[in-house]
């Protein structure tokens, strides 16, 4: 009962087994009989399509005292193609952006931290083997700009960048690779948004080119506050929850746009929507 209650999401009967030193066949019955114990108290839910998976059914909840709460102010961030203009970010949230390959998603997330640096500690991963001799080369492609003026932190990583998710700073995931079981993704992203504190995380996704989400589809939209999705040339925004404009419905607002020497962005056509 102690070691499900600590458990987050799903988790196998082979973990639990593991963990608790069940080995033999007499063991793992009786821990089957005291999940399906615990599936008739309501402690755990069985998942109904795969095998040997279970979850912890938290009860616990957090009252919003919100006659107690002052205006929250949205982070003072700004985006290449100006996508602040439409979408607000506020301290805690997340933002994914789904990328075909090429398309410019790391120009992108390059360009917000050069855009943002001076405002916020940024931790920047890669998950591409960019290694600090390529990452060298891209940076000095920016004009105005020397390799030594930037100011943010390179970490190569390529899984379980929640483990490593700096608190109350910015946070850049360039990229998360999902190759099986894509409705993890939102697992991740869930684990990811636990760490980020007053900060905020961008999560980097690989999508098909012309499809409207990443390789996840609908799994990864349900914890970023905004979602972009990037094709050769065109930008569109997905999702924006805090819309910056009350008059402007972000959904589905798109930017044309093209990249030269590999990271200067220049608009094309302008916001339209659909």
């Amino acid at each position: 009962r102690e070691w499900v209650s600590h458990t987050s999401g799903w988790f196998f009967t082979d973990e639990l087994d593991k963990e608790l030193g069940f080995t033999n066949l007499a063991q793992k019955d009786y821990r089957g009989k005291i999940l399906r114990r615990f599936k008739d108290e309501g402690i755990v839910q069985q998942h109904l399509k795969m095998n040997r998976q279970w979850r912890y059914v938290n009860r616990a909840v957090t009252r919003i005292d919100f006659k107690s709460a002052t205006s929250a102010k949205p982070l003072p961030i700004q985006w290449p193609l100006g996508i602040e203009n439409y979408v607000n970010l506020y301290p805690g949230n997340m933002a994914v952006v789904a990328g075909s390959p090429e398309a410019g998603k790391s120009a992108l997330l390059l360009n917000f931290v050069k855009m943002n640096m001076e405002r916020f500690p940024i931790y920047y991963f890669c998950s591409e083997n960019t290694g600090q001799d390529e990452l060298n080369v891209r940076l000095a492609l920016f004009p105005d700009m020397k390799v030594e003026d930037w100011r943010f932190e390179a970490i190569e990583r390529s899984t379980d960048f929640e483990d490593v998710i700096v608190p109350d700073c910015v946070n850049i995931v360039d990229y998360l690779e999902i190759t099986e079981d894509l409705y993890l993704v939102n697992t991740h992203l869930t684990n990811i948004s636990h760490k980020i504190g007053t900060g905020l995380a961008i999560v980097a996704l690989q999508k098909k080119i012309g499809a409207r989400l990443g390789r996840s589809q609908e799994f990864g939209l349900e914890k970023p506050r905004l979602y972009l999705s990037m094709d050769d040339g065109k930008l569109t925004i997905i999702k924006g929850k805090a819309w910056a404009n009350l008059k402007v419905n972000p959904h589905g607002l798109s930017i044309g746009f093209k990249i030269s020497r590999g990271c200067v962005f220049e608009v094309t056509r302008d916001w339209k929507g659909n």
